[in-house]
């Protein structure tokens, strides 16, 4: 009986999500009268929110493809060659399409990464001024903002380098050095990814889990917002289940480590260093995107994708996967930020 107990007991700590302030102050932003909103309309306007971050997204990325264009000898030779015949030969305007996208230079994707800042600008105009919260509840602490970003980029490299190892050992990714990767692109790609990592846990963490959390259970909110943040990833190139499971699970470490924490620095940070090192450092795709400049240029061999990810990158692959269960139990078993508990709770 006394096993029992213990093991019982040990499952609902596991279980257990603790009352930081910036949890109490979601909950008590919410006002009575507004408690029975349906998770349908919540999730109805999150997604108003994301679509109009992405279609500004959309433009941003517009107007750089289109000063890149301008600048290729290739387009005023083909735009020259219409003009004198005066008609628009549509084969090759998408022929020449087709071979521009593909052959894009790596840093015009710093642009793109970078335009995800607006997820940071969208959430907190909305939840500061419409949900008539402090950026607090989102998880903006203001007390030890350095050490909780840099244990943040600790664990997330650590994180990647694990299932990036995996894969070296097994021979089913092989890294050579890249001795052309410029220091100034790789920082660039860096700050990027610093703007594409927080963007990203503000939008799903700190506004979608955080505003879920006011009216539902912590568990509901967190499995949730990580529902979406996998779906926001099913457009990418060569998906597949094994990369849902894994952008789900890493969701949900996301959330638990969070909600542990009290603020959103850290996750911001993990997710930054998950994918700066994989993609500009590793040299393997990030999530399906295209390769970046990086210090080490990663083949995948002829065998083990589906331990790799293949062309999806380690988020598609069974290692990242079995570290992803790991690191959510790790998470789990985390004790919560003694400074950040409410002291109420």
């Amino acid at each position: 009986m006394r096993i029992a107990a213990l093991f019982k007991k040990e499952a609902f700590m596991l279980y257990s999500i603790p009352k930081t302030g910036m949890l109490s102050s979601a909950q008590n932003s919410l006002s009575p009268d507004s408690k029975s909103k349906s998770m349908f309309s919540e999730l109805l306007v999150f997604l108003l929110v994301a679509f109009i971050c992405s279609f500004a997204m959309g433009m941003i990325e517009s107007i750089a493809l289109s000063v890149v264009m301008m600048l290729d000898p290739s387009y005023h030779t083909l735009y020259g060659e219409m003009m004198q015949s005066g008609a628009v030969d549509t084969d090759a305007l998408m022929s020449y399409m087709d071979t521009f996208l593909l052959n894009l230079p790596s840093e015009i994707y710093i642009v793109f990464l970078a335009s995800s800042g607006l997820y940071i600008l969208a959430s907190l105009i909305y939840c500061v001024k419409l949900e008539k919260r402090r950026a607090f509840s989102m998880g903006f602490n203001k007390k030890g903002i350095l050490p909780e970003y840099f244990l943040g980029l600790g664990v997330g490299a650590v994180m990647i380098a694990i299932p990036a190892l995996i894969c070296f050992i097994t021979g089913c990714v092989k890294f050579s050095f890249n001795s052309s990767a410029s220091p100034l692109t790789l920082v660039l790609f860096f700050l990027a990814f610093v703007l594409q990592g927080m963007g990203e846990e503000v939008l799903f963490r700190g506004y979608l889990m955080t505003s879920l959390c006011r009216r539902h259970n912590e568990w509901v909110a967190i499995i949730v917002s990580a529902l979406m943040f996998a779906v926001f990833h099913v457009p990418n190139a060569s998906f597949s289940i094994i990369a849902f499971v894994n952008i789900l699970l890493f969701g949900i470490f996301a959330g638990v480590f969070m909600l542990k924490r009290g603020s959103i620095w850290a996750v911001g940070a993990i997710h930054t260093a998950w994918n700066y090192l994989q993609g500009n450092i590793f040299g393997i795709s990030v999530s399906g995107n295209p390769k970046f400049t990086s210090l080490f240029n990663a083949t995948n061999s002829d065998f083990g994708a589906i331990l790799s990810g293949g062309d999806f990158g380690l988020e598609g692959g069974l290692g990242a996967t079995v570290l992803l269960l790991v690191a959510l139990l790790l998470a789990l078993m985390m004790p919560p930020k003694k400074s950040e508990l409410d002291p109420d709770y």
